[in-house]
């Protein structure tokens, strides 16, 4: 083997596994890794050999590097240069890693694609089991963070769609493994069932379901006592989430009776405003309140002050939306009602009684049906994860549908989308979101004949994938297009390299005789 050739594989590999170790913990390390299997494409210099593999390799070839030509040709009508520039440079790994992949001349067999595999989702494991340390830390000496802080280097959804895909595929290796060594599978698996819960991770809450169904379909053909095990597994889970869910949408949508109370035990008087429905476990919002009563009492009780902000929340509203939870007066008797667990409970931002106790699921249920509860009735979408949705998904529709045939152009989305939320008057904290959905995101930016065409290519390459490793293929592309659904996953690198790598990686596959 000619010397040039053997430091490019060397390199070659090193950038491909460097690539998928990067991925849920450095931006760095991701582009490293590209430039490297890049560097080694070129290194290896074996034109002929190249010429060679462009016709083996010619349709999926041709479909996967469309998928970024499609928005070279949006640069067409794109008037932010600028941006759109910038726009390509991210989705680079698009064009990059298929035809790195296709003729670099080192093949991708079965062995090395399995590892690159394990690679990427141990270190989305490691990534999980970081943060979750740092954040038990810093929680427990008395910080007050977000959940997403368990995703300490990419954005909990992505580092979910990761963790998703080695879920699915620590249990393809459990039922494939003959070793015993197989059953120390469980521990990451365990592991990573265990973090989607704490983390309340509602892409993770949403994929695991469908990928132990996807998973039973597949054992059925291999293994039907197991395909049965889990089978039972997965009824016994679904009887079990219709009742939490059935309890938590009866305390979320209750409507407790409002109580009019003109005065305190102290004489002093209530503020009552009923016409706010927002409520706490069915109970309103701003009745029987005396603000006055509940600042004294809760500067007795607490070294924090009524009107302090901390980590962004005012202490004081945290308190109301606790008092009404426990269906308690908002006064100093109701403060003076509150253990001193509960006292904590509101100095870390927690503002509702049930979530001291619920499991994580319920009280992501429970946090999901206010939110809903709170759009229906007050119109109200500020800060909930999955009714702001609503509003970048509508604002979308409309853009798409002013912009049908041919979309905005590459480089145009986010000054349609400043646009559109300035016109509509929409709060400011919305104007850098866009639509949160891959699909209409493509839709806007190419037109109705771009979204055909996206959506085409893919379902070309999934048609025509024809490698040993189908199972876990398909597993990869379930997690993409259904992640799609709720999030622009090709608007980020970590999205696009996660896209790239679970396509391309499999597409391009030697298959030995």
């Amino acid at each position: 083997m000619p010397i040039n050739r053997k430091i490019a594989f060397y390199i070659y590999y090193t950038g491909l596994f460097g690539l998928s170790a990067s991925i849920p913990v450095s931006k760095f390390g991701t582009s490293l890794g590209m430039i490297l299997i890049s560097f080694a494409w070129f290194l290896n210099w074996n034109w002929n050999e190249k010429l060679s593999l462009l016709k083996e390799h010619k349709i999926p070839l041709i479909a996967s590097v469309s998928l970024f030509f499609i928005f070279v040709f949006g640069l067409i009508h794109s008037e932010n240069i600028n941006y759109a520039l910038k726009d390509l440079k991210i989705k680079a790994p698009l064009f990059i890693i298929p035809i790195v992949f296709a003729l670099s001349g080192f093949k991708l067999d079965r062995k090395r694609i399995i590892v690159a595999l394990i690679i990427l989702t141990s270190s989305g494991v490691i990534a999980s089991i970081i943060g979750y340390i740092s954040y038990y830390i810093r929680t427990t000496q008395g910080e007050i963070l977000d959940l997403r802080y368990m995703s300490p280097f990419i954005s909990m959804i992505r580092l979910s769609l990761i963790l998703s895909f080695g879920f699915g595929l620590g249990l393809w290796g459990f039922s494939k493994l003959k070793s015993n060594l197989k059953w120390l599978l469980l521990v990451p698996i365990c592991w990573i069932v265990y973090f989607i819960v704490c983390a309340e991770s509602l892409t993770g809450l949403v994929l695991m379901p469908v990928l132990s169904l996807y998973f039973m379909v597949f054992l059925l053909k291999h293994n039907r006592t197991m395909a049965f095990g889990l089978g039972l597994i997965l009824l016994i889970s679904s009887i079990w989430l219709a009742f939490k869910l059935t309890d938590v949408s009866s305390l979320v949508f209750a409507n407790n009776s409002y109580k009019y109370i003109e005065k305190t035990l102290n004489g002093r008087k209530y503020k009552h405003n009923i016409k706010v429905l927002t409520r706490e476990n069915g109970y309103l919002l701003y009745d029987n309140l005396n603000e006055e009563e509940m600042r004294k009492e809760w500067n007795l009780r607490s070294s924090l002050r009524y009107n302090d902000t901390i980590k962004g929340f005012n202490l004081g509203a945290v308190l109301i939306r606790f008092l009404t939870s426990k269906g308690i007066s908002k006064d100093s008797v109701g403060v003076s009602l509150l253990t001193n667990d509960e006292i904590m409970a509101v100095e870390r931002g927690i503002p509702n009684v049930y979530y001291i106790t619920a499991d994580p699921i319920a009280r992501r249920v429970h946090v999901g049906f206010m939110e809903i509860r709170n759009a229906i009735e007050n119109e109200k979408y500020i800060g909930s994860s999955i009714t702001s949705r609503y509003i970048y998904a509508r604002t979308g529709f409309q853009i798409f549908k002013e912009n049908f045939l041919f979309g905005t152009g590459t480089g145009d989305v986010k000054d349609e989308f400043f646009k559109k939320y300035k016109k509509l008057n929409t709060k400011e904290v919305y104007y850098d979101k866009r639509s949160h959905n891959q699909y209409l995101t493509v839709a806007i930016t190419l037109g109705i004949f771009g979204l055909i065409t996206f959506v085409g290519i893919i379902s070309l390459l999934m048609k025509t994938y024809n490698g040993t490793l189908i199972y876990i293929f398909f597993l990869g592309q379930l997690i993409l297009l259904l992640g799609m659904l709720w999030e622009d996953t090709l608007e980020t690198q970590a999205g696009i390299a996660i896209f790239s790598l679970l396509l391309n990686l499999f597409l391009f596959e030697k298959r030995y005789n």
